[in-house]
């Protein structure tokens, strides 16, 4: 059994039992959060951490909705760093495994949930 990088429980609480909510903000979320990380990767290769920090802050509060502990930390602590300008050195890196983390979890997204008509996945 694959292990899953989700949980709704927290997207389910709020939608109160509307599935059509649900699937729209698992859309807009799979959107939203392929176009950050390809923003990210882009930033990382002219080393503009403050907007590397500013994206990390936008795809911590989605991961927090999706149960997306991991994730959530890993983005907080990036957003942290550059914030208080320490361990800059490692902001590469963690970038990297956010970036890889992220479209782990929206790959799963994509296939569990049957998302693609529509999606503009890069």
């Amino acid at each position: 059994m694959v292990h899953k990088l989700y949980n709704l429980k927290k997207l389910d609480e709020i939608a109160q039992g509307n599935k059509d909510f649900v699937m729209e903000m698992l859309i807009t979320f799979v959107e939203n959060v392929t176009t950050d990380i390809s923003g990210i990767q882009s930033l990382k290769s002219d080393e503009n951490w403050t907007a590397i920090a500013e994206t990390a802050h936008k795809l911590a509060s989605n991961f927090a909705y999706l149960g997306a502990g991991n994730l959530h930390a890993l983005a907080a602590d990036i957003e942290r760093s550059v914030i208080n300008e320490r361990n800059l050195v490692g902001i590469a890196d963690k970038t990297d495994r956010l970036c890889d983390g992220g479209m782990m979890l929206v790959n799963q997204l994509v296939k569990d949930f049957c998302i693609n008509e529509g999606v503009n996945l890069r």
